[in-house]
């Protein structure tokens, strides 16, 4: 079992490729077959809306927070969205205790600029009275 593991380290490609032609991954499933998946609604109380999802081994947990807000001077008209992710030690020994690391701070903004590309969430929709109050969603993803 070391052994595949290091062979997975140093040829990582090669030991990836030896899967697919035998139509599988390294955990056993089939190449179509889907990761056993879970949500549990209403997972964080202190939040507005949260929820834990499991994908396979992998466990998250996002929650979203929602406050009025003043709306930036220069778009009277918009909110606030303030996507924050967390990568704690628990994630992987490279993760480090305390203010967010570059991965983290990379994903945040990757969050944020999806959100905004997409308009899923229109800062627009989150304005209350233009130049007065808006919302200010504030979304915590921890992996």
């Amino acid at each position: 079992m070391a052994a595949a593991g290091g062979f997975r380290t140093v040829e990582p490609l090669e030991y990836y490729r030896r899967f697919l032609k035998e139509n599988c991954r390294p955990d056993g499933r089939e190449l179509g077959e889907f990761r056993t998946t879970t949500v549990n609604i209403g997972s964080i109380t202190t939040a507005d809306g949260s929820a834990l999802v499991k994908l396979g081994n992998t466990t998250m947990i996002c929650g979203i927070k929602a406050e009025f807000a003043a709306p930036p001077a220069d778009c009277s008209n918009k909110g606030y969205i303030v996507p924050n992710v967390d990568l704690p030690p628990l994630c992987s020994s490279r993760f480090r205790p305390g203010p967010p690391g570059e991965e983290a701070q990379a994903a945040s903004q990757f969050m944020a600029d999806v959100i905004e590309n997409s308009q899923v969430i229109r800062r627009e929709d989150l304005c209350i009275v233009d130049g007065k109050v808006s919302k200010k969603l504030s979304l915590y993803c921890e992996h």
